[in-house]
């Protein structure tokens, strides 16, 4: 394992693409029956700064289908893109890293989720995988605290919350700039890339 890991005292785990997958791509196609007459793509819905916002804690899910159905060229549908915005979970897998929980708990680890997650979208989430999200010791979400990663207040935000020593913490994240924040605050930290990184 990972000598950060064995060091550890707190293991801190982001959710996309570190324990569930993140594949946009496929959800729209999926969820939103004729995808307003294909003109809606995963980038309106996923990669515009509503998306950002939400998981931000700025706007609601009803704002950000109604943005994206408007890019589409039809705002009144709205109803029809929130499926893509709220649902997706339902098509998310659970990835190697989750594998890890137990035998981290059996090692005397205490577990974190940090994520960037809209506010509906992670309690659909959390309900649809109780298994991962049971075994933590504390869950912090953006969208919850209105701050996102990698602003230096979120990771503080959680060593304070669960008294936590910086430097008995890593967190596990797909991104290097989430990382940096981690790092910025005292954390340890590792870019997950792969069962690779954590072995």
């Amino acid at each position: 394992m990972n000598v950060l890991i064995e060091q550890a005292k707190n293991v801190v785990f982001d959710v996309g693409l570190v324990l569930l997958t993140w594949e946009p791509e496929t959800y729209v196609p999926a969820l939103v029956p004729g995808q307003l007459d294909g003109r809606l793509t995963p980038q309106m819905v996923y990669g515009d700064r509503y998306w950002v916002d939400l998981d931000g804690g700025l706007v609601t899910e009803e704002e950000v289908a109604r943005h994206a159905a408007a890019l589409a060229g039809d705002e009144s549908r709205w109803r029809e893109v929130l499926p893509a915005i709220v649902d997706f979970c339902t098509m998310m897998r659970r990835l190697p890293p989750v594998d890890l929980l137990p035998r981290l708990r059996e090692m005397g680890k205490r577990l974190f989720v940090l994520s960037n997650y809209g506010l509906e979208p992670f309690a659909h989430t959390e309900k649809q995988f109780p298994d991962i999200f049971s075994q933590m010791d504390g869950i912090v979400v953006s969208s919850r605290e209105k701050i996102s990663k990698p602003d230096p207040r979120i990771y503080r935000l959680l060593l304070d919350r669960y008294r936590l020593d910086p430097a008995e913490t890593v967190f596990i994240d797909d991104r290097p700039d989430n990382i940096a924040g981690a790092r910025s605050v005292g954390m340890q930290g590792i870019v997950y890339t792969g069962m690779d990184a954590l072995e």
